[in-house]
């Protein structure tokens, strides 16, 4: 028994060993982005379409609108 659970940790940490490194992604200052929740499928929403720091952000299902 203590065999059989030694190789389940062991292949589980082999699993998180292998993982693979993130990655950033290029980001075009001229091209408009949806941030979308994988999870809840919303969008970031910027309040009255607000541009300055600290502006509240929600979630909201995703409409195409500029916010």
């Amino acid at each position: 028994m203590a065999a059989a659970a030694a190789a389940v940790m062991a292949a589980g940490t082999l699993v998180a060993v292998n993982a693979a490194p993130a990655a950033a992604a290029t980001v075009d200052t001229n091209a408009w982005y949806a941030l979308v929740n994988r999870n809840s499928g919303k969008a970031l929403d910027l309040y009255a379409s607000a541009t300055n720091d600290g502006a509240r952000i929600s979630q909201w299902t995703r409409n195409n609108g500029v916010n």
